[in-house]
């Protein structure tokens, strides 16, 4: 399988690439960039293009426009598109994140893969305190009548403006109201999964964010208690639904 994780030189996604290469193997896995897309990088042998977390505002900056353009056509072509927090935000026809609040975003998306709004964040799970995420958190999903743990940081929960268009494959069990926290779609001849969770974080990727050093940034993961649990058979899960 060959796929595509985008980069915007911000975020570091090394702990996908890790994830994904230990239930498919790291032979045919790279980063590519906005620059490679617009040299034609999403070209029909690419089997997977992943959209990974951290701010999707970074992304939009340099995707918006031609390059969208090209991702889009991917898609259409037959391309399979996994959008994981921010990826998932930026794939949605509008993003709310903080509104009402001092760090209130507010925007149209040009992918507009899910027909409704990305509005995030959660307020139960974390506050809308800055413009990036909140700390991790451990959630509960309600997954084919079973719960699955999953890390979150920030993500939203989806709104449809429409009631066809898409499928909810997982909610958020500890939320009265069970919004989706995981959905997924057909565009053109291709697919698209966007995910509110990070399903590629397990224990053991935990444990390496756990550091004991001056001026910790993460010490919100070393607040995170244990679970055998948190492994990565959601991920594998959705990579199958996605080629499914």
């Amino acid at each position: 399988m060959n796929i595509l994780i985008y980069t915007d030189n911000v975020s570091t996604n090394h702990i996908l690439y890790y994830a994904l290469g230990r239930l498919r193997g790291k032979k045919n896995i790279y980063f590519v960039n906005a620059n490679e897309i617009l040299e034609g990088a999403l070209s029909s042998d690419i089997d997977l293009f992943v959209m990974p977390g951290g701010a999707s505002r970074y992304k939009a900056a340099k995707l918006n426009g031609a390059a969208n353009r090209l991702v889009k056509k991917y898609v259409a072509e037959g391309g399979r598109y996994l959008g994981i927090c921010a990826g998932a935000y930026m794939a949605c026809e509008t993003t709310y994140w903080a509104k009402g609040q001092p760090f209130e975003i507010a925007t149209q998306n040009e992918l507009c893969f899910f027909p409704g709004i990305a509005q995030g964040p959660i307020e139960a799970f974390g506050l809308g305190d800055n413009f990036n995420s909140t700390e991790a958190r451990l959630v509960a999903l309600e997954l084919n009548g079973k719960q699955v743990i999953s890390l979150y940081l920030g993500g939203c929960v989806f709104q449809p403006n429409a009631e066809t268009g898409y499928k909810i494959l997982a909610t958020f069990a500890e939320l009265a109201e069970k919004p989706p926290a995981i959905v997924s779609g057909e565009y053109g001849q291709g697919a698209w999964l966007l995910s509110s969770t990070h399903p590629e974080y397990d224990q053991e990727a935990l444990e390496l964010m756990k550091f004991d050093v001056v001026g910790n940034d993460y010490q919100d993961f070393s607040r995170l208690q244990p679970d055998s649990s948190l492994n990565l058979e959601l991920l594998d899960y959705l990579l199958v639904k996605l080629f499914g």
